[in-house]
C-alpha cells in the first residue's frame, strides 16, 4: 500500500489473511503529531464492467451478497490478482460472468469504495461492441451463482438499493454530460 510521505508508519501487524484481502492493525503518526491506531482491510483492487448492448441496456448479474443478506443486481466485477492490469482483469471478468466479449473499452471511473477502512480501488470500464463468447467461454468462479439481467441505466437508477459501482456507472451513462 502506498503511503503519503508525510505520514510516519509506527507499526503494521497482519491480523488475518484471506484469499481476497488482509486485515491489518496499523499505528501511524500524522504531521501534526496526532497518533492513529487503525484496523484496515488491505485489498488488491477490483474492476467492474458496464457492458452495454447495442440497444443501450447493460448486461448485469444477479447474485447473493451475504454481507447484506440479499440478492443484488450489479455490474459484473472481480478482484485484481497481484500486479494484474485492470483492463485485462475486466476482459476476463466480463467473459467469465456474462459469456460476452467486447470490442470497445474505455475507463469510465476510478474510485475508492470505502477509504475509511479499506484500500480497495475500483476501476469501472464501459464496454461496447458485445458479442457472445460461445463454446470456449471461461467458467465463472466455482463459488459464484449468477443470473444475467438486462436493464437500462435509467432503470437501474430507479431500482431500490443498487450497489455503489452499479449506481455510479448507471448515473454516468444516463447523464453523459453531467
Amino acid at each position: 500500500m502506498n503511503r503519503h510521505p508525510d505520514i510516519h508508519l509506527i507499526s503494521s501487524e497482519l491480523l488475518h489473511s484471506t484469499r481476497i484481502f488482509e486485515l491489518r492493525r496499523e499505528v501511524l503518526s500524522l504531521p501534526s503529531g496526532l497518533r492513529q491506531d487503525l484496523t484496515i482491510v488491505d485489498h488488491p483492487g477490483a474492476v467492474a464492467i458496464a457492458a452495454e448492448l447495442d440497444d443501450g441496456r447493460l448486461v448485469l448479474v444477479r447474485q447473493y451478497r451475504h454481507a447484506i443478506g440479499d440478492w443484488l443486481v450489479e455490474l459484473p466485477a472481480g478482484r485484481l490478482e497481484a500486479g494484474e492490469d485492470p483492463l485485462l482483469a475486466a476482459r476476463r471478468e466480463l467473459e467469465e460472468e456474462t459469456g460476452y466479449r467486447a470490442a470497445d473499452w474505455r475507463k469510465l471511473a476510478e474510485f475508492f469504495a470505502a477509504p475509511g477502512f479499506c484500500s480497495e480501488r475500483m476501476t469501472v470500464f464501459h464496454a461496447r461492441g458485445l458479442s457472445p463468447v460461445g463454446g470456449d467461454r471461461r467458467p465463472h468462479d466455482a463459488d459464484e451463482e449468477l443470473e444475467l439481467v438486462l436493464r437500462s441505466p435509467r432503470e437501474l437508477l430507479a431500482s431500490p438499493s443498487p450497489d455503489a459501482k452499479t449506481w455510479l456507472a448507471a448515473a454516468l451513462l444516463a447523464n453523459p454530460t453531467a
